[in-house]
């Protein structure tokens, strides 16, 4: 049903289409008809690729995703729209795991042109990794629908409808083109299957407009030689998507990648541990989108891919310079994206006064992850009365954030506010539909559960139990300091520090985040594509 409305929608867009397009000269029968040319801009902290739509008449940002199974809202959207969800007893898997996927009814859904005619159903992705900013997630089953032209480079993306094209070259641009032939979809995504040479191997690749980076699946960098602790192998620390976990992340060194008779060599390339199922060997993300133009011809059966300079693969964990040229054209999601390069040190020299301009700059622009740092950093400083200003515009955008709500919680209540606390965190839980960690946290904040039942649902899962204990101590030491007990805060405090601490040469544990999302220069990920 999902689908079918979606086609009827996009329908829309080929009666308003104008021009055509000669493909080729010689083939004069042959029209190449653009019906739709929409540009691209880059949101929200991980700087994906969106467009503008709306949903029931409200303005609406929408990540493209080719990787992407199905179009689907984020719990963010439909929680901002108070839109009433239905369980499907379904779930989807991602690089972090899966989710739970819920149902809504809409009374309308558009991108550009393209309009739903009727009321529509919508699946709404349960959780992820980090908190989308993004409201919808158009996916393969949408974007190709009919030939699609991607240029993330130039920011724009073009619809085409062909007439009498079959046997003829569809060479659009002036760079030289590769022309691949792909497979029939074996899944419930029309996004093709085609195959790329990794150090003489052959890999099942596709293109995967949300994920960041390229990124191999473990099993298949072992096929091609690749060890993850080998020489010239970097572990980056874990990334996420759909699904609460994370998976291991490294950049390893490759000797050749090809595709056709486009030949990389010596490069680095991501290789993940995906915690959920993956049919797809090789994820061929924004990197190598913004070094090549790509023309999806669905209705030829091929890919066609033009290389247009720079880097194919990068960490992604630097400052680029597209990055550099949208925060300076007053992108806020790009300022916000420098301040936590810049912060990090991540690829630059740690810069604690570049951050901080970047930060402020953003925030002054009304950048949600922005005011949501420099709110808790106010609240950790004692400056209750500007941080509970902040963190409340930064959650009337991130309204699915979750543990946004539980520093305004601690806020209110340092300011003798208890009674408003309560309802917001309340609230909060009700919108937020997973029973998912750090859910244990706000349940011991409203006294639905005692700190010894909280300590129990930290440790219940192995590999995260240190992490979500040590995170566990230090929210509850919070909520004694909020309370006037110094005593417990510091003597959990204390605990925290022992128990804690990492032992030489390892990562420290993450708890608590001095921000409640990741870093950004992370491509969301519906489609099983990755963010740090």
């Amino acid at each position: 049903m999902m689908n079918t409305l979606l086609r009827a929608a996009f329908a829309l867009v080929l009666l308003a289409g104008p021009g055509l397009v000669h493909a080729d000269d010689d083939v004069k029968r042959c029209t190449y008809i653009n019906v739709a040319d929409l540009p691209i801009r880059y949101t929200g902290q991980d700087l994906v690729p969106a467009v503008d739509g709306t949903i029931n008449g409200t303005p609406a940002v929408m990540l493209v995703d080719t990787g992407a199974p199905q179009t689907a809202l984020t719990m963010n959207g439909a929680t901002r729209r108070d839109l009433g969800l239905f369980m499907t007893g379904r779930w989807i898997e991602g690089i972090g795991g899966s989710s739970r996927l819920y149902i809504t009814r809409l009374k309308d859904f558009s991108v550009g042109r393209a309009r739903s005619a009727r009321r529509m159903e919508l699946n709404v992705i349960g959780s992820t990794s980090f908190t989308p900013a993004f409201d919808a997630i158009l996916g393969a089953p949408f974007l190709l629908q009919m030939d699609l032209e991607l240029d993330l480079r130039a920011k724009r993306m073009k619809f085409y409808r062909p007439r009498d094209c079959d046997k003829t070259l569809l060479l659009l641009w002036k760079e030289a083109t590769v022309v691949l032939p792909f497979e029939s979809s074996r899944d419930s995504s029309p996004n093709p299957h085609f195959t790329v040479m990794v150090n003489g191997k052959e890999m099942d690749a596709v293109i995967d407009s949300g994920s960041h980076r390229s990124v191999m699946m473990l099993a298949a960098a072992k096929r091609a030689g690749i060890d993850v602790n080998g020489p010239g192998a970097v572990r980056m620390g874990d990334v996420g998507g759909v699904g609460t976990d994370r998976a291991a992340y490294w950049i390893a060194p490759v000797k050749t990648v090809q595709f056709g008779d486009e030949t990389i060599r010596n490069v680095e390339i991501g290789v993940v541990d995906a915690q959920g199922a993956s049919d797809t060997d090789l994820l061929l993300g924004q990197d190598f989108l913004r070094a090549h133009r790509v023309l999806f011809a669905m209705s030829q059966e091929k890919l066609y891919i033009a290389y247009l300079g720079g880097d194919v693969f990068t960490r992604g964990t630097g400052l680029e310079p597209w990055m550099r040229a949208e925060a300076d054209a007053g992108n806020a999601d790009a300022q916000y994206a420098l301040a936590t390069i810049y912060g990090k040190g991540r690829g630059v020299a740690r810069d604690p006064l570049q951050a901080d301009l970047w930060l402020k700059m953003a925030a002054e622009r009304g950048q949600p992850n922005a005011n949501l740092l420099l709110g808790r950093r106010q609240m950790l400083a004692g400056h209750l009365d500007t941080a509970i200003p902040q963190l409340r515009r930064a959650l009337d955008q991130l309204p699915a954030d979750r543990l946004g709500p539980l520093w305004l919680y601690i806020a209110r209540v340092g300011h003798g506010e208890a009674d408003l606390a309560r309802t917001e965190l309340e609230a909060a839980l009700k919108q937020q539909k997973e029973d998912d960690w750090p859910a244990p946290i706000a349940d011991f904040y409203l006294g639905k559960t005692t700190a010894a039942h909280l300590l129990d649902e930290a440790g219940k899962e192995a590999k995260l139990a240190r992490a979500r204990t040590c995170m566990a101590e230090a929210y509850m030491a919070e909520w004694h300091d909020a309370r006037g007990e110094a005593a417990e805060a510091g003597a959990l405090r204390a605990t925290v520090r022992t128990n804690c601490a990492p032992a030489p040469g390892a990562k420290p544990a993450p708890a608590p985040s001095p921000s409640a999302t990741p870093l950004p220069t992370g491509g969301a990920a519906p489609s099983g594509g990755v963010t740090p």
